[in-house]
């Protein structure tokens, strides 16, 4: 179905959401769709944070590399505006901003990502809010002897529990290097390490937490904190622990006016088209995808922005969301590059890069931007070639251009 206007103006497309989904679509709408349509960009945050690199940052990596929004978007020709989607209406091409503003539109791509919320009560949340502050007190105490047990705990509903691995692997590397030490543990409901990768990258990953000296325990989901104890279930599990670190739970943005399931999450097709509209997309942690990840974030949003150049009149052949999970994982001496096809893949892992550029967001189109290479819109999709240079001490990350 090709996409009109309502009125005597241009195809308006906007975009809400300032994240990995929401910027790999106005870029990559920009680059297949050319001048076909007015895009705008809505997100609540000014900046761009690279929040893939947040563990590195936790062990001295230094604050990650930001990117001005309205700076990216104004280069690439759209508009910005700085607010917060609150409710749509498909059927009316309309939607109603956090300021009581409303916008018309021909097609919407939702890309608002997802709200975190407490999953272990008393425990370190890594990611939310103050989070971080908490882990780097914690680590300081237990270089100093302070902390003898200390508990890694994936919850249910993670979305993405590579970090905390990234967390418990540096954290026996810091204790190492201080003469410190302390009993280490990863829980986790998956059936193996980091399961979604396949049978070979998640072997691969056992054995790094094997040579940290970290106890891994599998099929068990962390419930709560009591009297010193992290309790888990099936089987009234009990493990004692001095500190407790995990991640946020993730819920959806549960939108008026779209469809949704129990927590929130937004169904979509293949191509990202939200079920029950002709209009509205979506990408990223909002949808209704378990794995919660930016390369699958760039991946969807790819997809839905191929879809709209289509209905444009682009001459574009759009494909379907085919999910293909790659992941970088710090280790404290050489980083593991883990991909797996989320099929009934193996999985690949290697020291090496597995894919190209080697960086922590592999988006097709807003990778060049998170190297630093350019501030305009590539003339036809290609990648900027980076790698990644990162102190295995440390666990700096740094994007560095290759030149050729």
């Amino acid at each position: 179905m090709r996409l009109q206007s309502r009125s005597n103006r241009p195809v308006r497309v906007l975009v809400a959401g300032g994240g990995v989904a929401g910027l790999e679509t106005l870029i990559a709408l920009r680059t297949l769709a050319g001048d076909r349509a007015e895009l705008e960009l809505i997100s609540p945050e000014r900046t761009f944070a690279w929040r893939s690199l947040m563990v590195a940052a936790a062990f001295g990596g230094g604050p990650s590399p930001n990117i001005d929004i309205p700076e990216l978007v104004q280069a690439i020709g759209a508009t910005s505006t700085t607010d917060t989607l609150t409710e749509v209406r498909p059927s009316l091409g309309s939607l109603t901003l956090a300021s009581g503003e409303k916008r018309e539109f021909d097609a919407l791509v939702v890309a608002t990502g997802a709200r975190p919320e407490e999953a272990i009560p008393g425990a370190i949340t890594f990611g939310a809010q103050r989070g971080t502050g908490r882990f780097r007190a914690m680590l300081e105490q237990a270089e100093e002897g302070g902390v003898a047990r200390l508990v890694f705990a994936v919850p249910a509903e993670a979305g993405w529990p590579l970090a905390l691995y990234e967390l418990s692997l540096l954290t026996a590397a810091r204790l190492r290097a201080a003469g410190a030490s302390a009993e280490l543990t990863l829980l986790t409901p998956e059936r193996a390490p980091l399961a979604v990768f396949g049978g070979r990258a998640s072997g691969a990953v056992l054995e790094e937490l094997e040579d940290h000296g970290i106890h891994f325990v599998a099929g068990l989901t962390p419930e709560e904190i009591a009297w010193g104890e992290l309790r888990a279930r099936p089987g009234k599990v009990r493990i004692q622990a001095d500190a407790v670190v995990t991640l946020p739970r993730l819920r959806g943005p549960s939108l008026p006016g779209l469809p949704h399931d129990e927590r929130g999450f937004i169904p979509v097709d293949a191509h990202g088209l939200v079920r029950g509209t002709t209009n509205v997309y979506a990408a990223g942690d909002a949808v209704a995808f378990p794995v919660k990840h930016g390369g699958l974030a760039a991946q969807q949003a790819a997809a839905a922005a191929e879809s709209i150049a289509a209905r444009l009149g682009a001459p574009v052949a759009p494909a379907p969301f085919r999910p293909v999970l790659r992941g970088i994982l710090l280790t404290g001496t050489q980083p593991r590059y883990l991909e797996g096809a989320l099929e009934g893949s193996e999985g690949a892992a290697s020291v090496r890069p597995l894919w190209w550029p080697p960086a922590k967001i592999a988006g097709h189109y807003l990778a060049p931007y998170l190297s630093g290479q350019v501030m305009s819109p590539p003339a036809a999709p290609r990648s900027v070639p980076i790698e990644v240079e990162i102190d295995p001490i440390t666990a700096t990350a740094q994007t560095v251009a290759v030149d050729r």
